[in-house]
């Protein structure tokens, strides 16, 4: 492999497995926040690890000349990264106890594939079932019905991660007749950098993503139970914990919690604010910080931007000025600047 081909494997591996490490620990900071199943939770460890591990074998692959076949160490990491990424996002595109029993046979499966299929085949057929899955998850996202305005973006990066899993699967399959493991190696090493891009991209796109798609799961698969409660005085007691008791100031603050606090499920309360207000909880959430950042901004005008939006119940910096640019037009300095100038300009 060349000077420039390898160099650039060198900095898509280093990206890869950089990435792979910085989305376990945002995985790992918001692990107490998902309400997904167990199994899904160590599921996006497996397929972060997995990922990582395939990547530093294609340096193996690049830098041995001798090399001629992937190893079955290797095979198996990739039947394991497809099991991972699949049950990750079936935890998350699923309500939490819709977990069928026949599921708990995959890794077996997959695990008895992996031993077992001649090497030859067992890379291209783990890559086929990975671009199985994601179809399959790309199904699962179109079927919420009720919010699937939600997941425009998501599903085209679900495409892509099939489209690309795909195209592995070929190349895979072509090396007998001509394209060698290392020009494969090169190719797939592309395209796992190319998702891990993706996904970064994604998650600054759309900050809350996790927590957004688990609301739209509960919205999407509950049963309409609103009529068991008198809407209109849960609705004034919501009002009056976020504009009363400033609840949304928590960074903590969930579904389930305020849920817990209204006395009703969090079905229940997730329905009743689309009924209601025609938006999803994180969105209502994030327009009462959205506003209360907005006065701070302008009443603590020594305040730092950065110290308005934690008080206002923004985990992060970029989730703040992408939530306030989105609700007002502008960033959160931009409108300070423009508010101080407006209220200091005579009359």
């Amino acid at each position: 492999m060349g000077t420039v081909a390898g160099t650039t494997l060198q900095l898509m591996v280093g990206f890869s497995v950089g990435m792979a490490l910085l989305l376990a620990a945002v995985f790992a900071a918001s692990w107490r926040q998902l309400a997904m199943p167990v199994q899904s939770r160590v599921a996006g460890f497996v397929m972060l690890a997995g990922l990582a591990l395939t990547q530093l074998a294609h340096l193996q692959f690049a830098t041995d000349a001798t090399m001629a076949f992937p190893s079955r160490r290797y095979v198996v990491v990739v039947f394991l990264q497809s099991l991972g990424f699949y049950w990750l996002l079936m935890g998350l595109l699923r309500p939490e106890g819709d977990w069928r029993r026949i599921e708990w046979l995959l890794p077996l499966a997959v695990l008895g594939l992996g031993f077992s299929i001649p090497l030859g085949w067992a890379v291209p057929l783990a890559l086929l079932l990975g671009g199985a899955a994601a179809l399959h998850l790309g199904l699962l996202v179109h079927r919420l019905r009720g919010v699937r305005r939600w997941f425009a973006l998501e599903l085209k990066v679900l495409a892509a991660f099939a489209a690309m899993a795909i195209m592995v699967a070929v190349s895979a399959l072509l090396v007998p007749g001509g394209l060698d493991w290392h020009g494969y190696a090169w190719i797939y090493s592309a395209l796992i950098a190319l998702g891990f891009g993706l996904v970064g991209w994604l998650l600054l796109s759309v900050p809350d993503l996790l927590p957004k798609t688990r609301e739209a799961v509960g919205v999407a698969y509950a049963q309409s139970t609103l009529n068991r409660i008198d809407r209109s005085e849960v609705v004034g007691r919501l009002r009056s914990l976020f504009e009363g008791e400033q609840i949304h100031r928590s960074e903590a603050l969930s579904l389930s919690v305020v849920a817990e606090m209204l006395g009703i499920s969090a079905h229940q309360l997730s329905e009743l604010v689309n009924s209601e207000f025609g938006i999803g909880f994180s969105r209502y959430v994030r327009q009462y910080r959205v506003e209360t950042a907005r006065r701070m901004l302008v009443e603590e005008p020594r305040a730092s931007v950065l110290s308005v939006g934690m008080a206002s119940g923004f985990s992060s910096q970029s989730s703040f000025y992408v939530a306030f640019k989105e609700q007002l037009g502008e960033v959160p300095g931009e409108y300070r600047r423009r508010a101080l100038a407006a209220s200091n300009t005579p009359q």
